[in-house]
């Protein structure tokens, strides 16, 4: 195995701690007095925060299941334990991921609970406990309208005896009959995972196995129809093709040749139904509203992987980066699956899951002149494009044409949703060919012989082209084979109660992202151990308990960043949202090579400057307060009076002018840094100014008025930070009356 050992110094991520109720958090400590003249501020630096960048961004609240958490864990018991922890009781378990789901008590919100299990985790009160994560919702990709499209290719078709094969322009596109002279799917099965399949549609007939899962109530259904017509159920609710996605999804796969109908691309493919999207989730939630969580997706997928599938089709997606639907895809990687994704409908360059994970095959949809559809949702992280707009194939047979009350049968339908099957069934054509090809392989050859229709090479926007299935059935040898990486951050410093134990703190859903030749292509994140593993977490390689696996990456060299968004959840506050001011770190380089797994420790560092000035002839003193929050208890309080042993101070300036502390190696980390205004040796009012760079950014704030005897906590300045990235609506918002206390040092 090979090892590397480099170190990322800066971490540019500044996360302030919301606590409790009241409008300011004070630490117990000498200086949590409360403001006793009221600031007056005068706006110095107006942009103080940048908005989040999309790539680190995820949307929170209203993308989860209230009332549950997710727990990955090393040993069965540590389940129990957590759940224990927050008076909770275990419903559900998927041994296979180590992972299980626990239901809270009511009046937990999951934020809460997933920051006392996590802090409980780093100081040892829970053993064994791998991550704690919400049970984010996934959607299914739905549909895209373009009636105009449609109309310009071909009219509807209604006649089940008619040779619909002319009216499937994306099989030309493609090149489908070239491909079957080579393969056509002979002995692979393709999972569909989404809303059901009618295997009893005529084009299906014999195509569909006679079992399906039902992920909803986690049991296998004996029968070849899943799928469900959601106006019987809810007969005003708007999305009638929920119910029907699945069937059109298999169409495009595996519709048989049989001179009637459609056909698929791959035609002798057997198609396994798991149904995530369902019924049930309709009427509970009365029949307003439909989606899953991720604990049934990871269900299905891993009966789908049990099962026997080859290939799984996946046409949903959501924005929670998953720790646990990662694992399932590594969980499918891992026993040589090819799992295949849609980019998303969004028509923006955005960042949804399970299409930004690596190791996937994530797909764009093009049109009829081989072009990017306007709609299809554009990447760094996007393999290739595939017909995705009036594509004709089958619908569940309950369908019935408007007014005859016959079977309509079939429809075009538009969308990224549409365009993964196209691929899907090509990896089963490429199977078929080369039965020993890793996923990694596949995906690999039919991006190589994809046909490029926007930039040359690979881009943002089709990746590497319009899939070619002729071309890629007809490569008769397989390309060098993906490579591992797991990547393990950790602080630097290592002073602090915990990080004298360990070493370093590890920096737990910290994102990592690799990028190559200036785009971002991989993305991972931090379990509680620290570790990102760009490799199935389990690999007998390795000890390490990584979960976000970057596995089966395209060899070459990357630069490795490290932050995010979802540092918020560390929990180091019981729970109250941390702020995150989301700049980039310092970076580094990585090689990985074809076959090679490489491990490498990534350690991060904060820098930071504080400098107080004020044009009065008086003695004011800068302050730095250095609380634990993971002990509840303050380190120190430090002036240029007392000196500090975690950074410098200039000198004390006791008849105007300016103080500056610098932060220095090696310092207290994970804690707290409270800045302080210390009046207490002011014979008058004074008009102070501070600056702070952390990790090279500048911010200024004040002047405020400052009476003398007198100490100003940062928690309670009235401009510091005030606004946040609300992570439940987007954008930037104020903090509501509750303040955050200082910068937290790495």
């Amino acid at each position: 195995m090979k090892k590397k050992v480099f170190i990322i110094g800066l971490i540019a991520l500044s996360v302030l701690g919301l606590f409790g109720c009241t409008s300011f958090f004070n630490p117990t400590s000498s200086v949590d007095s409360p403001v006793k003249t009221p600031l007056v501020l005068k706006p110095s630096d107006p942009a103080k925060l940048t908005p989040p960048e999309s790539a680190f961004v995820p949307p929170i609240a209203d993308e989860y299941i209230e009332g549950q958490i997710i727990v990955g864990y090393k040993e069965p018991g540590a389940l129990q334990d957590a759940a224990r922890y927050v008076d909770g009781t275990v419903i559900g378990e998927i041994e296979q991921l180590n992972a299980g789901l626990i239901k809270l008590p009511g009046d937990l919100p999951v934020p809460l609970a997933i920051a006392r299990i996590s802090r409980a985790a780093l100081t040892g009160e829970l053993q064994g406990i791998r991550y704690a994560e919400p049970n984010y919702i996934r959607r299914m990709i739905q549909p895209v309208q373009t009636d105009e499209l449609i109309k310009s290719l071909k009219p509807m078709v209604y006649n089940t005896d008619a040779d619909l094969r002319q009216y499937q322009w994306g099989l030309d596109a493609v090149n489908a009959e070239g491909a079957w002279n080579y393969a056509q799917g002979d002995g692979i099965i393709v999972a569909v995972i989404d809303s059901g399949v009618d295997g009893t549609h005529p084009d299906l007939q014999g195509q569909v196995i006679g079992e399906w899962y039902d992920a909803w109530n986690e049991t296998w259904v004996t029968g070849d129809d899943s799928s469900w017509d959601a106006w019987t159920i809810c007969p005003d609710y708007p999305l009638r093709e929920e119910g029907a996605h699945g069937t059109h999804v298999a169409g495009i796969i595996a519709a048989k040749d049989d001179g009637k109908g459609i056909v698929g691309l791959a035609p002798h493919v057997q198609i396994l139904s798991v149904r995530i999207f369902s019924p049930d989730a309709l009427l509970d939630h009365s029949c307003r509203y439909s989606y899953v969580g991720d604990f049934k997706v990871a269900k299905g997928i891993v009966a789908a992987v049990d099962y026997g599938a080859n290939v799984l089709s996946n046409s949903w997606g959501g924005k929670g980066y998953s720790q646990l639907i990662k694992a399932a895809i590594d969980y499918a990687i891992a026993n040589g699956v090819v799992f295949v994704v849609a980019m998303g409908n969004s028509s923006m360059d955005d960042v949804e899951y399970p299409a930004a994970y690596p190791g996937v095959i994530a797909v764009g949809a093009t049109t009829p002149k081989n072009e990017r559809a306007d709609f299809s949702t554009m990447g760094g992280w996007i393999s290739v494009g595939a017909p995705g707009t009036g594509v004709l194939s089958c619908i569940p047979r309950w369908w019935e044409q408007d007014g005859t009350g016959d079977e309509l049968l079939y429809d075009y339908w538009p969308g990224t949703s549409m365009a993964t099957p196209f691929v899907s069934a090509l990896a089963a054509l490429v199977l078929e060919r080369h039965p020993s090809a890793t996923p990694y392989q596949v995906k690999r050859l039919i991006e190589t012989t994809a046909t490029d229709i926007e930039a040359p090479g690979f881009d943002r926007e089709s990746g590497y082209g319009l899939i070619n299935a002729a071309a890629a059935a007809a490569v008769g040898s397989l390309p060098p084979d993906g490579g591992y990486l797991e990547i393990y951050v950790k602080t630097q410093s290592g002073i602090s109660t915990y990080g004298s134990l360990l070493g370093g703190v590890p920096l737990r859903y910290a994102d990592v992202i690799l990028r190559k030749d200036g785009i971002d292509r991989y993305f991972g994140q931090t379990d509680f151990d620290g570790y990102a593993g760009f490799g199935f977490p389990y690999d007998p390689n390795t000890g390490f308990w990584g979960t976000g696996a970057f596995y089966g990456i395209e060899p070459g060299t990357y630069e490795v960043i490290v932050g995010g968004e979802d540092m918020t959840w560390s929990g180091y506050y019981d729970g109250w949202w941390g702020r995150v001011a989301n700049r980039v770190t310092a970076t580094g380089t990585v090689a990985v090579g074809s076959g090679e797994f490489a491990t490498e420790t990534l350690y991060v560092n904060t820098t930071l400057q504080v400098t107080l000035s004020w044009p009065e002839d008086d003695d004011l003193d800068l302050g730095i307060e250095v609380y634990d929050p993971l002990t509840g208890s303050t380190v120190g309080y430090y002036t240029p009076k007392t000196g500090c042993p975690y950074g410098t101070f200039s000198g004390d300036a006791q008849h105007g002018g300016s103080e500056t502390f610098t932060l220095t190696d090696p310092h207290y980390d994970y804690a707290i840094y409270y800045i302080v205004i210390d009046a207490t040796n002011a014979s008058g009012t004074t008009t102070p100014s501070v600056e702070i760079v952390q990790n090279g950014i500048p911010e200024n704030y004040g002047p405020y008025s400052a009476a003398a005897g007198s100490q100003y906590n940062s928690s309670g300045w009235p401009d510091w930070w005030e606004t946040q990235y609300d992570p439940i609506f987007g954008g930037l918002i104020p903090l509501l009356g509750v303040a955050p206390g200082g910068p937290l040092v790495y």
